[in-house]
């Protein structure tokens, strides 16, 4: 019988049954549901992917076709490969990346809404059915600035929030097809850092490329310039509601920004002392000589805000009408002059906007911050409980750059080529954007471009694609709250939510799912002309995984191809079975399971 959605999703949730754990536990033990019928276990030894392997999936998205090889030939040893490859990563302007600009010139998404006439009659607008390139992504505050203010011809919703959709689809396009691996990651990472949800506010969507480009600009670059432009921003600005920080006129300042800049973005909760309200209390620690206090109080957090009030947007507010562009302003009018104390340091009178500049030294020079951030970098490109012998190291090289312009990449540096780094296999969990896009690299599908149809109610497959991934929790700028997406296998590993990753790689690929295009039968056939069922599992084995995998769950991805539990043959091409009709199309739909499958076993949803 046929391989249908059914069958398939029939055949994945019987595999769930068994790998739930395994996908999150060590190779200590796994047990392996059958594919077909009988359901068996079998132990099966520690496995460690090759260098190559684990670069690429830790410092990208994982391998495409031939990048295995391209790796390896950077030379004649690990150690040198891996030099060769961090500093290739580490310097993206050097990377010839044409394949993906051109994949960014060609995308087109659709904008599609009805006529509608506001209350106010001067406020109508036409009906728009059209896919579109992707026209904002270079825009800069000033041209989308009248979309966040809903402007004409930006008085449609869907106007308004199309920059954030047009930063969605130019983000999985970089993570697919952009060499430049190293910087999508990190891009990802600031993201999450620096979280904002676009959904909170249409004037974040509608700026939210020039956020993507803060984050893009800084992510390899100075921590302290990256924290004040990210103050700057109108993304943040909205967000965290330091656009509205003033001090007098009855509101008394704003905090909410200044409690997320301790907590979130420098020096962390760890280092939250909640239970002091006195500074006195508080004690200091040592780095290299250097005398910091212990952490922070609310008290630090109060007189922070103060240091931001007056740091907003040139937003059309009645106190400061014009220019409305959406540029930074420092409104002194609103800044609170007077004597401050922030981590026990005493700030001027009178300083205004320097008041700021001052916090921002004060807290991206703390080696508080440092831990804090090493500690992130190192869970996200080594182990959700990473060793302290790295995070030491990641500190110590982030202390003695605190004024480098490249104070992040030389933090990377020593992150990647260490031996932590090098022993780390198997010790991270992919997250559903992570998962995917590692797919669609290694199977070399092309992901949606829209189209206006003569039915408007298709040709959006954007959308649907979007509607497919975000069920499985990880939908692009969308977390609500600022700490972002979780980094931890035990935050993803629930049964709703590995169902709905295990499904993405046969829902994206079908008309209504996605629409991603990719021949996986013609691959298999120019790679393993008239192949047996073993040769053809060990095909998408090595192209998807990059090294050999658990025996257990080869056997049942080799079993499952061969049909044996209906007598067929691993040795043999596969065949339809008890009078399957004999059929290019059956054949041509149980490869695509096959592969489909093994982006579901727990060796693939390991990065």
């Amino acid at each position: 019988m046929a391989i249908t959605r059914r069958h398939f999703l029939a055949t994945t949730t019987a595999l769930s049954a068994a790998t739930t754990a395994a996908v999150l536990m060590p190779y200590d033990v796994i047990e392996v549901q059958a594919f077909s019928q009988a359901a068996t276990s079998a132990p099966a030894a520690a496995t460690n992917a090759p260098l190559a392997v684990l670069a690429l999936n830790r410092m990208g998205f994982g391998p495409r076709n031939g990048d295995i090889a391209a790796f390896n030939a950077l030379g004649s040893t690990d150690t040198a490969r891996l030099a060769a490859y961090v500093e290739q990563q580490l310097n993206p302007a050097a990377i010839n990346d044409s394949m993906c600009d051109a994949k960014l010139a060609a995308a087109r998404l659709k904008i599609q809404y009805d006529a509608h006439t506001d209350p106010d009659p001067t406020k109508s607008y036409p009906a728009r059915h059209e896919a579109l390139a992707l026209d904002t992504l270079s825009q800069d505050i000033t041209a989308l600035w009248p979309r966040a203010r809903g402007v004409a011809p930006y008085l449609a919703w869907q106007e308004r929030v199309r920059p954030a959709n047009e930063v969605r689809v130019a983000t999985w396009i970089r993570a697919v097809y952009s060499k430049r691996q190293l910087n999508e990651v990190m891009a990802d990472f600031w993201h999450n850092h620096f979280n904002v949800n676009t959904n909170s506010s249409s004037v974040i969507a509608a700026t939210f490329p020039v956020y993507d480009r803060i984050i893009r600009t800084h992510s390899l670059g100075n921590f302290r310039t990256f924290v004040k432009e990210i103050a700057k921003s109108a993304a943040m600005m909205y967000y965290l509601d330091n656009v509205s920080n003033k001090a007098g006129g009855g509101e008394g300042g704003n905090e909410n920004y200044a409690r997320e800049l301790f907590e979130l973005h420098t020096l962390g909760s760890d280092n939250y002392l909640k239970f002091y309200d006195d500074r006195g209390s508080v004690g200091t620690i040592t780095y290299n000589g250097q005398t910091y206090v212990r952490g922070y109080i609310d008290r630090d957090v109060y007189e922070a805000a103060r240091c931001l009030s007056g740091w907003t947007l040139n937003n059309g507010h009645w106190e400061h009408p014009l220019p409305d562009d959406g540029t930074f302003l420092f409104y002194n009018d609103w800044h609170d002059n007077a004597l401050k104390i922030v981590l026990g340091v005493q700030f001027p009178y009178n300083q205004g906007i320097e008041d700021a500049e001052q916090l921002f030294d004060l807290l991206c020079g703390h080696p508080g911050t440092a831990r804090h951030v090493c500690t992130k970098l190192c869970r996200r490109l080594v182990s959700d409980t990473p060793p302290q012998t790295l995070i030491d190291a990641a500190v110590a090289t982030w202390m003695a750059n605190i004024g480098a312009p490249d104070q992040i990449k030389r933090v990377l540096r020593t992150i990647l080529l260490s031996g932590e780094f090098r022993a780390s296999s198997g010790q991270k969990v992919r997250r559903p954007f992570e998962l995917v896009a590692a797919y669609v690299r290694g199977v070399g599908a092309d992901l949606p471009i829209d189209e206006v149809l003569a039915d408007p109610s298709a040709g959006d497959y954007w959308e649907s694609f979007f509607w497919q991934y975000d069920a499985a929790g990880q939908p692009l700028f969308e977390w609500p709250t600022p700490t972002g997406y979780p980094d931890l296998a035990s935050y993803w590993a629930n049964t709703n939510g590995m169902l709905r990753r295990w499904n993405l790689p046969y829902l994206l690929v079908q008309p209504w799912g996605g629409n991603m295009a990719v021949d996986l039968r013609a691959q298999t056939d120019a790679a393993v002309p008239g192949g047996t069922c073993i040769q053809i599992t060990d095909y998408w084995i090595s192209r998807l995984c990059g090294y050999s995998i658990t025996p257990g769950v080869r056997t049942e991805l080799i079993h499952f191809l061969a049909q044996v539990a209906q007598g067929g043959d691993p040795n043999q091409p596969p065949k339809p079975m008890n009078g399957e009709p004999n059929t290019a199309d059956l054949i041509t739909e149980r490869i695509e399971a096959l592969v489909q499958l093994i982006a579901i076993t727990p060796d693939f949803q390991r990065r």
